[in-house]
């Protein structure tokens, strides 16, 4: 890892191999970023405003999940208007619901589960019409 990133770590346990992790220092470009990471792992960037922000999210091949954390509420329906990713949590990230369709963008994936719409994969629908006249 380049001498700017800095990564914060925490205690691995029984339940997980890798520690909960911080990066920061990171640049659009570095793979961290650009790839999807599935573990305790989470990555930091600083922005200028609110436009650089969305197009560093948007600017990535993977779009399964965001969060947007802010007290202002027209900022955070305006940032989750904009985020091109599957679920957009705000003010916090990861509940998972079976009534609501999870499911990403882009890289991350083709189609939902959970709720009804996980069910539209399985289905094909046909229209049927007949005159009668006997």
């Amino acid at each position: 890892m380049p001498r700017s990133r800095r990564a914060a770590t925490g205690s691995a346990t029984r339940a997980t191999s890798t520690a909960p992790t911080v990066v920061s220092g990171l640049k659009q470009d570095d793979e961290i970023i650009q790839n999807e990471v599935f573990g305790p792992v989470i990555t930091v960037q600083s922005f200028t405003d609110e436009q650089q922000a969305v197009d560093y999210a948007n600017g990535v091949d993977y779009a399964l999940a965001s969060s947007v954390w802010t007290t202002n509420h027209s900022r955070a329906m305006r940032m989750s208007k904009n985020l091109d990713f599957g679920c957009v949590w705000i003010n916090t990230h990861i509940p998972l619901v079976a009534e609501m369709p999870h499911g990403g963008f882009k890289k991350s994936g083709y189609g939902k589960d959970l709720s009804a719409y996980g069910f539209e994969d399985y289905t094909r629908i046909k229209h049927v019409m007949t005159s009668i006249e006997d």
